[in-house]
């Protein structure tokens, strides 16, 4: 019985499930989760146009409007609509010009959270079927200006509010940041002890016909900026009305004057908020109900406050189950300087860091993950989207200082060997040396010490690193913008004095990144420590650049042409492989001519019927490559058009920018070493030996981009859904965008459908040129690979058979 080969379609719906409908979904219910439901905040921003980004009406046109003859503005303070009186109104005229509209914009949350909520029951009560929304951060120019203590955070902070759209890294940081409790995040001037220092609010005021919510200032010097959603119909006992209904609320203009009647000069803010807006009161029973599966399902509530932990915990015991029951040799899996550095594999990067083989090693390294991961990701930490990137950030750094700190040694063991001359002492430090670059370490701590630095310097109490030993602990000490506490360090000598086998070097790379992130030295910024970012440009810069010299590509050999046409001297200007790509494989070949293909003899007229048939084949092969040539160098420019594209719509220095940029590199190095390999296999005479290693420096660089590619489209998903649900807070950031959220929205898919055509086309060539690869790679990107082969197979595949009817001499066969 065998099994029906799926078509290409049911394959493209299965990749497009994977990389793209699936990351979007995830991101999109985490920040929904994140914003409204634990947070319940309210986003306050311009009410843009989907089309152009662009607000209507501004702050300046308001201000310009307001006078002194207004009488009938309401004041909504004290839960009642009342006009303000008109002696009132006069003598703050002058001060209403100080007013800016932007200074409305921000996040709003509840002065009673969800908890003190659920904790009272639905009893009557106005504290809290009433709650008031009150500003916790403005979107204000001040913040963008502050300095930061990550180097590059003010800097990215203010490029963040010029008008793009940002990356899901940046939308993160956005919402999250002013009021996290980390010192380096602290640049946003937030009040961080969860006070608020902003008069404006938003409240519920009703009267005997309607009930609707109200935005103004809660000073008695700016009441006369309203804006007042639709009535929610007439005032009801047993109607709690949870949260302010999203959507756009008009300002309430002046009827006596001419310009704020004037619709230019009427602005509409939009308002996203929770769902949904009203509820009818339910018993206290059921509430009581509730509470208790609440309290029963506190590892749900682990599982939604702290995802980026769960989903490290769960990957770390998988995989060490996965290896146990495989028998998996560590050797096969680990951190190795001659493996990674000599052989390049660079995977060994990751591998290495989730690796446990032991019991005890994994549990304590969870135990600590678990405990770090409480105490940094959340509402008062790092947003669960950064705490992922940063971890998957800290397993590259800490191996690559910890490659540093290999290296280091070595050429300090170098140095020893070439002062010496004594025979024994230099078989000593040559075995020193060989056992160094043999050395293995495997398990995530090298991460965890990371951490472990940044919750000991954010501590405000003394760190006690040795356990029960509850009198020896150490301050931390602050010296300007820096902190520095050598917990971290003793913890490092107590661990190697009681485990000597642990790696020391991998333990003190996590410290230094550790202080190097707390510091802002040495760490690259968020945005390129984001995946799409770093692994590709890693791979592309680490690897087939400095190590391996592949790109930019070159061919291995200056091959020779067999039709006469050029030739391979190095001295003269056409005998190179580029006027051989032009003038042979990229072109449609003349069918008025031909050439013997065993003598390389040209001939206008061929007699033999065999040659003329090789001849044709032979012309067949090359109209096949023109065509290849063709697809490659017009998904090419579509890739160029979408990279120049994306610094227009997306913020110039944001993730995804570079990625794609990285990306398009990727595509314009393997389209390179495409042609150096179908011209030597189709107009030269070289052999196995010279086309098979082309092969391979072409393998990596598709594998490179195939890769890149897969995280590049996941993160664009994902990020797409980020600024889709804060489009309000995203557009009050930036104040008007460059397009709106329509046109970057069609713009977006056209980027992911043109990256998708770039995979499939990836790899249908790793396909015919047999570099698929195993490992890792395929490993992790074997389902990607083989369902972008069914549909290349499905969309590429040449409609002209490369074979034809004998048409040669004969042999008679038999009596």
């Amino acid at each position: 019985f065998m099994m029906p080969t799926p078509s290409w379609q049911a394959s493209l719906f299965k990749l497009v499930s994977l990389i793209v409908v699936l990351p979007f979904i995830a991101s999109y219910l985490y920040f929904h989760y994140y914003a409204f439901w634990q947070n319940e905040y309210c986003f306050v921003g311009p009410f843009n146009s989907l089309i152009t980004g662009r607000s209507r009406g501004s702050s300046a046109s308001i201000i310009s409007s307001l006078d002194a003859s207004a009488n009938d503005v309401y004041d909504v303070s004290n839960n009642e609509i009342k006009p303000i009186a008109s002696t009132n109104r006069n003598s703050r005229s002058s001060e209403l010009a100080s007013v800016s509209l932007r200074s409305f914009y921000g996040i709003y949350a509840p002065e009673g959270n969800q908890k003190q909520r659920k904790k009272k029951g639905g009893g009557k009560s106005d504290n809290l079927d009433r709650r008031t929304f009150r500003q916790k951060y403005t979107s204000h120019p001040i913040h963008s200006s502050s300095s930061s203590y990550l180097s590059s955070f003010s800097w990215q902070r203010w490029l963040s509010t010029r008008h793009g759209w940002p990356s899901i890294t940046e939308t993160a940081l956005m919402i999250s940041a002013p009021f996290s409790q980390l010192s380096k995040y602290r640049a946003y001037g937030a009040p961080q002890d969860g006070s608020s220092n902003y008069n404006h609010a938003i409240s519920v005021v009703e009267n005997k016909d309607e009930v609707k919510w109200c935005l103004q200032s809660s000073s008695t010097n700016e009441e006369k900026l309203v804006w007042c959603s639709d009535s929610l119909g007439r005032s009801s006992g047993n109607v709690i009305y949870m949260y302010p209904p999203s959507g756009s609320w008009k300002f309430t203009p002046d009827p006596s004057n001419v310009a704020q009647n004037d619709d230019s000069y009427q602005p509409t803010i939009s308002i996203s908020c929770p769902y949904p807006a009203i509820s009818k009161e339910t018993k206290t029973k059921n509430n009581r109900h509730k509470q208790q599966n609440s309290k029963q399902n506190q590892n749900l509530q682990f599982l939604l406050q702290k995802p980026t932990t769960t989903l490290l915990l769960l990957l770390n015991v998988y995989l060490a189950f996965h290896y146990w029951n495989h028998r998996i040799n560590p050797s096969s899996l680990s951190k190795n300087y001659n493996k990674i550095l000599d052989n390049h594999e660079w995977w060994r990067s990751f591998t290495g860091a989730t690796a446990h083989f032991e019991p005890l090693h994994i549990g304590f390294n969870m135990m600590s993950l678990h405990s770090l991961g409480r105490e940094l990701e959340g509402v008062n930490g790092f947003n669960s989207i950064v705490f992922l990137v940063y971890n998957i950030a800290m397993v590259v750094m800490t191996t690559a200082v910890m490659m540093g700190m290999v290296y280091g040694r070595l050429r300090y063991i170098q140095y020893k060997l070439s002062q010496t001359a004594s025979p024994q002492l230099q078989q000593e430090l040559e075995g020193r040396q060989q056992r160094l670059r043999e050395t293995s370490a495997v398990g995530f701590s090298a991460v965890l010490f990371a951490w472990m630095v940044i919750t000991t310097l954010e501590r405000n109490q003394p760190t006690c690193p040795i356990p029960f030993l509850n009198d020896v602990c150490f301050s931390t000490y602050s010296f300007g913008l820096l902190k520095f506490n050598i917990s971290p360090i003793v913890q490092l000598f107590f661990a190697q004095f009681i485990m000597p086998r642990v790696s020391f070097m991998g333990h003190l790379a996590g410290i230094v990144c550790g202080f190097g992130l707390h510091w802002g030295w040495g760490m690259p910024p968020l945005e390129v420590c984001s995946p799409n970012v770093l692994i590709g440009g890693v791979y592309l810069i680490g690897c087939l650049w400095w190590r391996r010299r592949v790109v930019p590509v070159r061919p291995l050999l200056e091959a020779v042409s067999t039709n006469g046409d050029w030739t391979g001297d190095d001295n003269d200007e056409q005998g190179d492989w580029r006027t051989l790509l032009m003038e042979g494989a990229p072109r449609e070949v003349d069918a008025t001519h031909g050439y013997d293909a065993e003598n390389g003899n040209d001939s206008e007229q061929i007699s033999d019927p065999f040659m003329r048939s090789k001849r044709k084949k032979k012309e067949r092969e090359l109209e096949e490559v023109g065509r290849k040539y063709k697809i490659l160098v017009s998904i090419r420019n579509l890739l160029g058009f979408v990279t120049v594209s994306s610094f227009y719509v997306f913020n110039w220095t944001g993730s995804l920018v570079i990625s794609q940029s990285i990306l398009f590199f990727y595509f314009v190095s393997g389209t390179q070493s495409s042609l150096v390999i179908w011209t030597y296999t189709h107009c030269t005479k070289c052999g196995n030996d010279i086309i098979d290693p082309e092969k391979q420096r072409a393998g990596m660089v598709w594998r490179g981009f195939l890769m890149s590619c897969v995280i590049t489209i996941a993160v664009d998903s994902m990020s797409f859904a980020a600024f889709t649900i804060a489009r309000t807070f995203v557009s009050a950031e930036a104040a008007s965008m460059r397009v709106g959220l329509l046109p970057a929205a069609l713009f977006m898919l056209l980027r992911i459908s043109i990256n998708i055509i770039g995979l499939v086309l990836s790899s249908k060539i790793l396909h015919d040129y047999g570099q698929v690869g195993g490992g890792i790679f395929g490993n992790v990107f074997s389902w990607v690979i083989s369902s972008s082969k069914l549909i290349g197979d499905g969309i590429f595949l040449s409609q002209k058979p490369l074979w034809t009817a004998f048409e040669g001499r004969g042999k008679r066969l038999g009596g």
